[in-house]
Formats: structure tokens, sequence, C-alpha cells
């Protein structure tokens, strides 16, 4: 178990909300896919063209990251040994460790650095997904075609694919809780180049102009005003939530089939090793994560996890035969 692991379980926790629109990778990250978007007039074409460029991007760090776990399996026996020998000693007992480790041209942290540095591209991405929300809902509020405009946002059995597939959730967000984001919203380069939209905005009592600055409110008659304001559009799906679950589901379960297939090609773990409980729960505790991420944010975001998800399971598959769980023991017993 990589220790970047539990980095990316800590950044999941504490800095998922963090990312937004005014950082330069993520403002680029969403203008990225608006671009696509533009050209292809289809948000899960969008998406799925822009899963395979980043995963393409990232399979080098996947190899890598493979070839590395492939070298620290194959002295595992030698380092078992080294443990036993010197039981009563920690601190000689990792002098020996790191020598053999240097010896063999094994890094510690081989496996985990380039999940470190490819890790800001996805979570770029994932925050890219929620501001491209906020647009849209955006738009919503201040388009003369405002129930065309709802209708084009409907994708399968979701009515809204900026709202999460979840049956729970209203099919546009509550006015409570869109204006909770005031900070992020703020920051958001459509309305930065569209200053017209901030007018309308003003004019609905959702924004003030505060000597040319404009800025969202967050008081109960903004609230009001912007409940008021997507009222009639409730009815075209009147008495209807937003999705039924599923896609959540999916989500949940092709990062389980992922995790599961990545971890058939890796040696049988010594059941002695505190690493192996690790590895173990968090099988189980991704796709737990994952479901709850998805059953929360928007149905887009899901789509995108979905896609990753399959994608990283066609890349484990070729990576287990390219590094089968025989060949990484053969080559540590050759070493």
């Amino acid at each position: 178990m990589c220790s970047s692991d539990l980095i990316l379980l800590w950044i999941y926790c504490k800095g998922f909300n963090s990312w937004n629109s005014s950082f330069p990778l993520c403002s680029s990250s969403m203008e990225a896919m608006k671009w696509v978007y533009s050209n292809v007039n289809s948000v899960f074409l969008t998406i799925l063209i822009c899963t395979v460029v980043l995963r393409g991007i990232t399979i080098f760090s996947d190899i890598a990251t493979r070839k590395s776990q492939a070298k620290m399996n194959g002295i595992q026996p030698e380092l078992a040994k080294i443990q036993k020998k010197y039981a009563n000693d920690p601190q000689k007992a990792q002098m020996m460790s790191q020598k053999l480790m240097k010896e063999r041209g094994v890094s510690m942290w081989g496996s985990c650095l380039p999940l470190l540095i490819t890790m800001p591209l996805f979570f770029c991405f994932i925050a890219a997904f929620r501001f491209w929300g906020y647009e849209e809902t955006i738009k919503l509020l201040v388009s003369d075609n405002a129930e065309e405009l709802l209708r084009s946002f409907k994708f399968l059995w979701v009515n809204n694919i900026w709202q999460p597939d979840n049956g729970l959730s209203p099919v546009i967000q509550e006015g409570s809780k869109f204006l909770a984001n005031v900070k992020d919203l703020d920051r958001l380069l459509y309305l930065q180049n569209n200053p017209e939209v901030w007018e309308k905005l003003v004019q609905l009592g959702i924004a003030v102009n505060e000597g040319g600055a404009f800025r969202f409110l967050n008081t109960q008659a903004a609230i009001d005003a912007y409940n008021a304001a997507v009222q009639p559009l409730l009815q075209v799906y009147a008495g209807h939530n937003n999705g039924w679950f599923i896609l959540p589901l999916i989500a949940g379960g092709t990062q389980f089939l992922a995790n599961w297939i990545m971890q058939k090609g890796q040696p049988a773990p010594d059941p002695n090793n505190p690493a192996a409980s690790t590895n173990k729960m968090m099988m189980w505790l991704f796709p737990l994560m994952s479901l709850w991420f998805c059953l929360s944010y928007n149905a887009a975001f899901a789509i995108y996890w979905i896609l990753t998800s399959v994608s990283m399971v066609l890349v484990n598959l070729v990576l287990n035969k390219k590094f089968p769980r025989a060949a990484v023991t053969q080559e540590g017993g050759k070493r």
C-alpha cells in the first residue's frame, strides 16, 4: 500500500471543495471542456473525449507505478528476512532495508510520486465540472429561453445533468444551497467575461453592484428571489426528482471493479503485513466514497467518474498481462 493512497484520502476529505475557478489549471481544464463542447455539442461526448485525453496523459504514470511496485514486490522476501533478523533493532533494520533497496534500484516513493504528479489533473477536472454546473444554472436564471435550455440538460433518466442523479435531489438546485457558494460564484470566468449577465442578476435581486464590483448575495431576500426565478422552470418536471441513484451506484461498482482487478495483479499479500489490511480497507473505502461524491455532485461528474473507472479497468487488465503476478515473484527471485 503506497502512502499516497492515504494522502489522496486526506485530499478527498479536506481539499475537494477548495479548488476554485480562479486556480489557473482548474480554469484551463474547464475552458478546455467548454471548447470541446462547443465543437461536439454533447456533454457526454465532451466528457468521453476529455476522459480519453486525460487517461492518455496519465497512462505513463500507471505504467511507471506498476513497474515500481513490481520491483518493490520482488524484494519483499528479503525485506521480510531483514525485519525478522533485526526485530530487536528497528534502526538497524531500517538501515539495512534502505541499503538493499538502493542496491536493487528500488525507490520507496517510486510508486507514489507518479500518482502525486498526475493527481492535480484529476482534481482540476473534478472542480471544473462543479463550476461548469454553476455556470449552467446561472444561464437558466438569465436566459430568455430558459425552459428550452433546461430540457437540453436531460440525459437518459436524469432530468438535469448539472444536478446529482439522486432521487432526493430537486431538478434545479435550491436557492439556499446555490447561494451558499457565493465565494466560488463570484470568481466564475463566465461572469467576468459577460458583465451583462451580472446586470441581469442584479435586476433579479440575486447580486449587487458595489461601485462597479459585482458580487452575489447570500441573504434571505436573495434566496427568495432565486427561488422565485426558477419556480416556473420547476413546472417542466413537476412532481419529479432529478434521478434514480443509478449513476452513483455504477460509479461505486466500477471503482470497486478497478481496484479489485488491480489487486489481482499484485502478489498475494502477507497476512502479517499491516499494509495488507490497509489495502483491503481501501478497496472498499474508495468505492463508497465514489458513491457518496456522485450522490452529492452533478451527474456530469458521475459520468466522468464512471468513464475514468472503466478506463482504469481496461488499463489494469492490460498491465496485469504485462506484469503478471507470477512474473513479479519470479523477477524478485532472480534479483
